[in-house]
């Protein structure tokens, strides 16, 4: 009888740690989901940056309304079911050259393990007709892709410095027709990849007979990174229903701002810009999460590119802009610090007053990696 109840016990415990690990599972794994219904039509969707790599402009990417399946699943059987119109991204250019790859690249996050799903179709191209999805970016010369075409392959390439493009030894010939909607997801798990099409693992490709379970590519240039689409010279291709599966990073700058605020609660506002990528700078930190991402102005632009200082009073408030620099003196970001004022407040003050908040979290920086990324 006691034998029964320890198991009975046993049972409840692993029972209830099943329970909360699921919980916590839950709690870390978020999910970005790209709805292009909600983006101005003719228009980059908001986050997202167009580059290219190799020579020539970067491509004419916009939101635009296309005839789309209604379901996911394997689309070629579906290829003649009903459509209906949909916003989707789509992507046209006349540059012909054989070295240029468009990239659109996607800001606002940096992923180190995802499950990245989106349905794409090639309508055209007169070099060559290819889609892809770009993973783990470290800008538009270094990257992961794999990309489709329409000659009848699957290709995963490593880009390394916009020049060499060294194929991992990895690809599959498969049928991807002209204007018909397929579905791509990409698992990224530390330094192991795989691929499937239309819920099928395609790279590593599968022997026939052999178990599925484990099997992946490994590769450990790129550990995290930014990802985004890509093309290749004139191709026309669109994306429809993309989303980001993720387990989300703590980014340097979010932990500092979170604990400044809570050393110095007489803060009202603190925002930290970084230049991630070519533009204006973003906000990388800030004590409402909610402005993660947003796009600063040519002010933050100006203190991360001279060092320059910006003071404003606005009634009982004072807003003071400075420039961060790490360890090697180099300007890495900009500061923004909203305070309450006091009477007889100068600038100098709220300069120093900023100045403190800024050295401490110069003191936490190693260099400007830390805040970028």
């Amino acid at each position: 009888m006691g034998r029964f109840l320890l198991q009975c016990d046993v049972m409840r415990i692993f029972c209830l740690w099943w329970i909360l690990a699921g919980l916590v599972s839950e709690t870390w794994a978020a999910q970005i989901n790209f709805d292009f219904s909600k983006d101005k039509p003719g228009q980059i969707p908001p986050g997202f940056i167009s580059l290219v790599t190799g020579e020539g402009k970067p491509a004419d990417w916009q939101v635009a309304e296309e005839s789309v399946p209604p379901t996911l699943g394997p689309l070629l059987s579906q290829a003649r079911a009903a459509l209906y119109q949909h916003p989707v991204l789509s992507v046209q250019s006349t540059d012909p050259r054989r070295d240029r790859f468009p990239v659109l690249l996607y800001t606002n996050e940096i992923f180190s393990d995802f499950v990245l799903t989106t349905r794409f179709k090639i309508s055209g191209g007169l070099t060559d007709s290819m889609a892809g999805v770009v993973l783990r970016a470290r800008d538009q010369s270094n990257y992961y892709v794999v990309r489709a075409s329409t000659e009848g392959n699957l290709l995963w390439y490593r880009v390394v410095d916009g020049k060499s493009y060294d194929m991992l030894g990895v690809g599959v010939r498969i049928q991807v027709p002209q204007d018909v909607w397929r579905e791509l997801r990409v698992e990224c798990n530390g330094s192991a990849t795989r691929c499937f099409l239309d819920g099928k693992l395609v790279i590593p490709p599968v022997l026939a007979g052999a178990p599925t379970n484990g099997l992946a590519v490994n590769d450990t240039t790129f550990v995290n990174g930014k990802i985004g689409f890509w093309c290749k010279a004139d191709s026309k291709c669109s994306f429809a229903e993309a989303s980001v599966r993720y387990t989300p990073k703590v980014a340097f700058a979010e932990l500092v701002a979170s604990e400044i605020k809570e050393k110095y609660p007489r803060l009202l506002g603190l925002k930290i810009y970084a230049q991630k990528v070519p533009g204006l700078p973003v906000i990388v930190g800030d004590i409402n999460a909610r402005n993660l991402g947003a796009v600063g102005t040519q002010y933050e632009a100006d203190v991360i590119e001279h060092a320059s200082v910006y003071f404003l009073k606005d009634g009982d408030s004072v807003e003071v802009t400075l420039p961060l620099r790490d360890h090697n003196g180099d300007v890495a970001a900009a500061l923004k610090t909203r305070m309450k004022s006091f009477k007889g407040e100068t600038k100098d003050t709220a300069i120093a007053r900023a100045t403190i908040i800024k050295k401490a979290i110069e003191q936490r920086m190693a260099n400007l990696r830390d805040v970028a990324e």
